[in-house]
């Protein structure tokens, strides 16, 4: 019966939504909602010399539309230039007709889907941002779109998946573990990314969620870091659902770090992080770090 569903899981997996290829224009996203900016630098956490863009787009002060523009880890980077290469590739603007570009309207309503039912399988890879530099038009190579509610919701009432709730218990991943393994002696953690068995049991009595684990300061300002507790399946391609694991919200600043360990592991032009050194940032909980705030 467990092989079955775990079989069911797989075949039946579709994504929620089917949108054409859409495209975010970040003026018009300027213009509707306040969007703040931050650049990730992706060398110590994963031993390659890149940046990561991610724009918190608010749809309210507790609603953020998080889109994270991905580095380009098959680019091949030429002696004496920018080693970081190019996360954007130059668009022609003129080619897209006004239904490419995703309204105020579309927008809304893209994420009133999630408002209903956030769940890790809502995360996307198939959108993209256009940014304009002076007169030329650029278009992201490859953007993950998520979507986070913001609360201050307290015990002993539990917050749903996505919601990043502030005033929760803290709880590290190493707390977890050590609960999952009493509770279930013999199996592997779920999040352990070197364990070979990735098939998910549907008939698992506990639930995908995000964990508050952490409370700082950055420049005097205080920051939350929350961790994902989901697991890595067998998929064909990015396991995406697990988007930005972990990450780091400030009040007002939105998501200022974070990490994106399912996209540094899968093998890119004969580069990838290792299972063994993602596995150490998901245990001791490692992210980076907005270098606006450094």
């Amino acid at each position: 019966m467990k092989l079955m569903k775990r079989i069911l899981f797989l075949l039946g997996f579709t994504p929620c939504l089917a949108f054409p290829q859409k495209y975010f224009f970040l003026d018009s996203l300027k213009t509707d909602f306040k969007v703040e900016t931050y650049t990730l630098d992706t060398s110590e956490l994963y031993g390659v010399r890149k940046n990561l863009n991610i724009y918190n787009v608010y749809l309210s002060p507790n609603h953020i539309l998080l889109l994270s523009v991905l580095p380009d880890l098959d680019e091949s980077i030429l002696p004496r230039t920018d080693e970081r290469g190019q996360n954007w590739t130059v668009l022609d603007f003129e080619k897209l007709s006004k239904e490419d570009i995703i309204s105020k309207s579309k927008v809304k309503e893209i994420v009133s889907d999630w408002l209903v039912s956030n769940t890790p399988e809502k995360k996307r890879l198939d959108f993209k941002l256009i940014k304009k530099v002076n007169n030329s038009y650029y278009v992201s190579k490859l953007c993950l779109t998520e979507f986070f509610n913001i609360t201050s919701l307290k015990g002993p009432l539990v917050s749903s998946y996505g919601t990043l709730n502030i005033s929760e218990q803290k709880v590290t991943v190493k707390e977890v573990e050590k609960s999952f393994k009493e509770q279930f002696p013999g199996r592997k953690f779920i999040m352990d990314v070197r364990d070979l068995d990735r098939l998910r049991n549907l008939s698992d009595p506990f639930s995908f969620r995000n964990y508050l684990s952490k409370e700082y300061k950055i420049k005097g300002n205080t920051a939350y870091q929350f961790w994902t507790f989901d697991g890595w399946w067998n998929i064909d391609g990015y396991n995406e659902h697990r988007g930005i694991d972990r990450l780091v919200y400030m009040p007002e600043k939105g998501i200022v770090g974070g990490s994106y360990d399912f996209y540094f592991r899968l093998s890119h032009n004969g580069f990838r992080v290792s299972d063994y050194r993602l596995w150490e940032n998901i245990l001791n909980e490692k992210v980076m770090t907005a270098e606006e705030l450094k």
